[in-house]
């Protein structure tokens, strides 16, 4: 508890130094929202909503005036969802429909363009930014909601499951299934920020980021046609110093 302590004050340090700067400010966050995968072929019939989650430390540097600037940082990342009604599994599962559940977790490099409006009414101002994040899975787990017969007729339960793992037990059911390490997501958002001090603010903002890299590979689905990618909607509170 005292290390987390002590990072905690460190970071707060640093970013009392930050705003010295008009150009550059440093904040934390936590966001807390959904996310899903969304299939795009016909082999994967739906994609199921879970919980996601995004926090971390912001940077923003300035250009003029603080109207516009560049925003990027360092981010964790978790994205719980799923597939509900892969062809393959159905076929071994007696017809019955498998529920697949993913529980991943990231690390996350943003960059934004950001866009301020002057103060209005003393205190707040709005903002909007437009980017991209690169995330890279750093853990990814498996849970499948029931016990399947594999094609050797051997049963297989997957429970927590590292599918980032080769020869992981998910491939005994779906030849050449894996999970892709990294997503390219393109990002937009806005929100609201009140001024508590000269150089202290809170905000609250909304995201949506849409990852265009196929999350799952295998060999009955082909990629460049039936790709299942990774969504989320996130929403933000933090403070910028």
């Amino acid at each position: 508890m005292k290390k987390y302590l002590l990072i905690l004050l460190t970071v707060l340090f640093c970013a009392k130094g930050f705003s010295m700067s008009d150009k550059v400010r440093i904040g934390l966050f936590v966001a807390p929202g959904l996310s899903w995968m969304k299939p795009t072929g016909s082999e994967i019939h739906n994609g199921t909503i879970g919980f996601g989650l995004q926090y971390g430390l912001k940077v923003e540097y300035y250009f003029k005036d603080q109207n516009y600037g560049i925003s990027t940082g360092i981010y964790g990342g978790i994205d719980q969802n799923g597939l509900h009604g892969r062809d393959t599994l159905t076929s071994l599962n007696y017809g019955r429909s498998v529920l697949e559940r993913y529980n991943a977790n990231n690390i996350i490099l943003p960059c934004y363009l950001l866009l301020k409006t002057n103060q209005f009414k003393h205190k707040f101002r709005l903002f909007a930014n437009v980017g991209f994040q690169l995330v890279f899975n750093v853990s990814a787990r498996a849970n499948y909601s029931s016990t399947i017969l594999s094609p050797t007729g051997q049963p297989v339960t997957i429970t927590k499951e590292n599918i980032l793992r080769d020869g992981n037990e998910v491939q005994q059911l779906i030849p050449g299934f894996r999970y892709f390490p990294f997503d390219f997501r393109l990002s937009a958002g806005g929100g609201l920020e009140y001024d508590i001090h000269e150089k202290t603010s809170v905000f609250f903002a909304i995201h949506y980021n849409n990852g265009f890299v196929p999350v799952l590979n295998d060999r009955s689905v082909n990629p460049k046609h039936d790709a299942t990618e990774v969504r989320n909607l996130v929403f933000s509170i933090g403070a910028m110093f």
